[in-house]
Formats: structure tokens, C-alpha cells, sequence
């Protein structure tokens, strides 16, 4: 994969990602906290929050927030104001 390839990778992934969260926030989440109570809605976000922790190491989620934004730097796509259209 070439870098202009590479480059685009983040807008397909946002293609995909906005209307699967959009499901999830409107229809999945509001619907799993009609079937289990609040105690086991924590109980599930520590053991997310467990599972980030072993998969990405300490610093769970923030890490690969970090690595992303070097990434981004490289491909020269850092800098949202070029990319975001003026209002």
C-alpha cells in the first residue's frame, strides 16, 4: 500500500464508522440498558476497560490514540483545518 492509499484509509473508515455508531447510540446502547441493570452496566464497562488495559497496554486506548497522531504526522494529514471545510 502506497501512501496516498494509506492516506485514505481514515475517510473510508469514517464512511463505515458514522452510520455503525449512529446504530449503536440511538438503537443498541439505549436498548442493552432496558436488559441489564445499572450495577451490571458498570461491572461490563470495567471489564472493557480490563480488556483494553491487557490488549494496548497501560495506557489502554490513549496509547493508540498517540501512535494514530504520529501516523497522521507522517502522512501529512495532521492537521484538520486543511481538510475540514470552511464554515
Amino acid at each position: 500500500m502506497n501512501e496516498k492509499e494509506l492516506a485514505r484509509q481514515p475517510f473510508t473508515f469514517n464512511r463505515m464508522y458514522r452510520p455503525h455508531k449512529a446504530r449503536e447510540d440511538t438503537i443498541l446502547f439505549p436498548a442493552l440498558r432496558t436488559v441489564v441493570s445499572p450495577k451490571e452496566f458498570d461491572v461490563m464497562g470495567d471489564e472493557f476497560e480490563e480488556r483494553e488495559h491487557r490488549m494496548f497496554g497501560e495506557k489502554g486506548y490513549e496509547s493508540i490514540v498517540e501512535k494514530i497522531a504520529g501516523y497522521e504526522k507522517k502522512l501529512g494529514i495532521h492537521e484538520l483545518a486543511k481538510f475540514t471545510p470552511a464554515i
